[in-house]
């Protein structure tokens, strides 16, 4: 049997995974590009592929269509906005996804762009190395307001970073896990109230192809004046000409994020923006987080062919 990897950093740290698949009776053809596969690439790769292990390209109608040969789709992660879920499901073809694999890197990620912001990190690093000694005046995340925008596995990971901050914590979720919130004293609260108080707001929800942004001009006007937004989930929960204005304007004390509107292309706008600190797409890219989506990769594999 043939199976195609897509990402590039699957096995990366190990070859047991490959070795693992090898074993098995697979061919194993990864990507060669060093980058993301383009939707052409991504016809041509499938076609004759009984599995994929799949990053965050493309998989759409066109693609699914030239996947003559396909059985399941692991996914290496959990992100599911690029996939035709609902085709898949037509065609017959099995989806897995690497549950529960990145969450504590995203969520340590997520605290590290707060700090970065808030405490003004890589600007004055940026400073120190220009040979220019300024010293900005930092915002507490200590005992401030936080509010998380999707409370399931990497908001409920924050949350429990942010109790060692001494946050007061606001979440809303379309269901919540009532344990955990009454265990770590976290108040549920409408997007509007949470909007309109929290210091630092960090998003954790999905955004489906038909998703209109969560953060539009009208949810701007509603935040506090300095407030922080951070996304470590997906970029088009927010508005991007909405975000544009609101640092310019100096609505917002700073914007931290971790994924991109054009991704892997460059956002001008926020890279020329003092109030940003942006990486990219790396918060899932820890030692464990990669090993963890490798090894639930091949096993969602080998688990749907019985091997």
């Amino acid at each position: 049997m043939k199976l195609l990897v897509t990402s590039k950093s699957f096995g990366k740290l190990r070859d047991e995974p490959i070795r693992r698949l090898k074993e098995a009776g697979f061919t194993v053809f990864l990507n060669e590009k060093g980058r993301l596969l383009s939707e052409e690439e991504m016809v041509e790769a499938i076609q004759g592929m009984d599995a994929v292990i799949l990053g965050t390209e493309v998989f759409n109608r066109n693609v699914i269509d030239h996947a003559d040969n396909l059985k399941i789709v692991s996914r290496y992660g959990v992100g599911l906005d690029k996939i035709d879920v609902d085709y898949l499901e037509e065609k017959g073809i099995a989806l897995r996804i690497a549950r529960f694999a990145n969450t504590n890197s995203v969520a340590d990620h997520t605290v590290g762009l707060m700090l970065s912001l808030c405490h003004n990190i890589t600007r004055s690093d940026a400073n120190i190395r220009a040979h220019v000694w300024k010293k900005p005046v930092a915002k507490d995340l200590y005992q401030s307001t936080v509010g998380i925008l999707g409370l399931g596995a990497i908001g409920k990971a924050v949350a429990r970073r942010l109790k060692g901050f001494d946050c007061k914590i606001l979440a809303f979720d379309s269901v919540y896990d009532e344990e955990f919130v009454k265990e770590h004293g976290i108040q549920k609260a409408a997007v509007d109230e949470i909007l309109r108080t929290a210091d630092f707001l960090t998003l954790h929800l999905p955004a489906l192809p038909e998703f209109s942004p969560l953060l539009d001009a009208e949810a701007f006007l509603k935040l506090k004046k300095d407030a922080v937004i951070i996304n470590t989930a997906r970029a088009k929960l927010v508005d991007q000409n909405a975000l544009y204005e609101a640092l310019k304007n100096g609505q917002l004390y700073g914007y931290g994020s971790d994924v991109h509107f054009m991704e892997p292309g460059f956002d001008e706008e926020l890279i020329a923006s003092e109030k940003t600190v942006l990486t990219p797409h790396i918060a899932a890219s820890s030692a464990g987080a990669i090993q963890r989506m490798s090894d639930i990769a091949v096993e969602n594999v080998l688990e749907y062919f019985g091997l």
